[in-house]
């Protein structure tokens, strides 16, 4: 960390000037504003050229969230740490999804937290899996109960517009049972990716099992918003990263998934199963993609396929009795 830059986009003074002097203490090169439109004037105006951001999310003039995605907007490609005291999960969701590398709850009781988490930004290739190393103990810390309020409240709109398409979906469950769990969202302009997750076929696990699932999905969806132009992963190696992901968190159970991606452009329709069956329906034709052995069954996870084409399509996920419909269709 010696001699690297930092700058710090904090309102308040006082933890400012404590993250300013322990860093300043590491050998860091400390830069700081106040708020988002003050950082950008130093990384625009002044030339600033940070190795990384700590960055708050509720602050004047120009809050966390629409300072990254000013540098989403300008091409600036800056490791950005969010440091924040927000309960909103949301909030910190769209960081991440904008492009955010990491987040840190304040109160900040241990500043070597801090320091890993700037050294995993720093130098990634040394901690290839520290995201998934800190979310875990972090979790622990929570019962079932206490998450399960949060994972509904990530669970995406039941209506909404995502590249010229209206994205619609149902949830038919049995009472008073989670069910299944969604997740879908812009991968790029043409691109829309989601998944499914059963996390009740392991129901002392399933819960943190799919808050690190989640994790892999938003790197994906980062490094498509950093790299737009790069292709996506193969569907079976995203199946196999999550299963081994799982596996080395300690993770012994099952969890049925489907993963989805759609091109808007070309309209291909892509879906696989890690255990759970689903039904497309398109203007022209019905198909079907049986379940394949869950997530957490088998070191290498095979995975059934379906490749398809539409413009106007709905898709049916189940297990046992619990159901999702999704639809698909043109805005225009």
């Amino acid at each position: 960390m010696k001699n690297k830059k930092i700058l710090i986009v904090e309102d308040e003074k006082v933890f400012r000037s404590m993250l300013e002097g322990y860093l300043h203490a590491q050998g860091m090169q400390v830069f700081v504003a106040d708020n988002g439109q003050s950082a950008l004037i130093r990384l625009t105006e002044e030339n600033l050229n940070p190795d990384v951001i700590l960055c708050d999310l509720n602050m004047p003039v120009m809050s966390g969230e629409d300072f990254m995605a000013e540098l989403v907007t300008r091409n600036i490609h800056i490791p950005v740490i969010v440091i924040s005291a927000t309960t909103d999960f949301t909030q910190l969701d769209r960081m991440l999804r904008l492009g955010a590398k990491d987040a840190l709850l304040k109160p900040i009781k241990n500043l070597e937290e801090l320091k890993v988490t700037i050294q995993s930004n720093l130098y990634p290739e040394q901690y290839n899996d520290q995201v998934v190393n800190r979310l875990q103990p972090t979790l622990i810390n929570y019962d079932n109960q206490d998450i399960t309020p949060v994972l509904k409240q990530l669970q995406p709109p039941i209506n909404q517009v995502i590249n010229g398409y209206r994205v619609n979906y149902r949830q038919l469950n049995e009472i008073n049972r989670f069910g299944l769990l969604l997740d879908l969202a812009p991968i790029s302009d043409t691109q829309i990716g989601f998944y499914c997750l059963d996390i009740e076929r392991s129901p002392q696990e399933g819960i943190m099992a799919a808050f690190l699932i989640r994790v892999v999905f938003n790197d994906l969806l980062k490094n498509a918003v950093s790299f737009p132009d790069k292709k996506l992963p193969n569907i079976d190696k995203i199946i196999n990263q999550i299963n081994y992901l799982l596996e080395d968190s300690g993770f012994s159970g099952q969890f049925p998934i489907l993963l989805g991606y759609f091109n808007t452009r070309n309209k291909a329709i892509i879906l696989a199963s890690g255990g759970l069956e689903a039904e497309v329906a398109t203007e022209n034709a019905q198909y079907s993609l049986s379940r394949s052995v869950p997530l957490g069954t088998l070191k290498h996870q095979p995975s059934n396929h379906l490749d398809v084409r539409g413009t106007f399509w709905q898709c049916r996920i189940w297990n046992n009795h619990q159901n999702i419909k999704l639809m698909f269709n043109p805005e225009s």
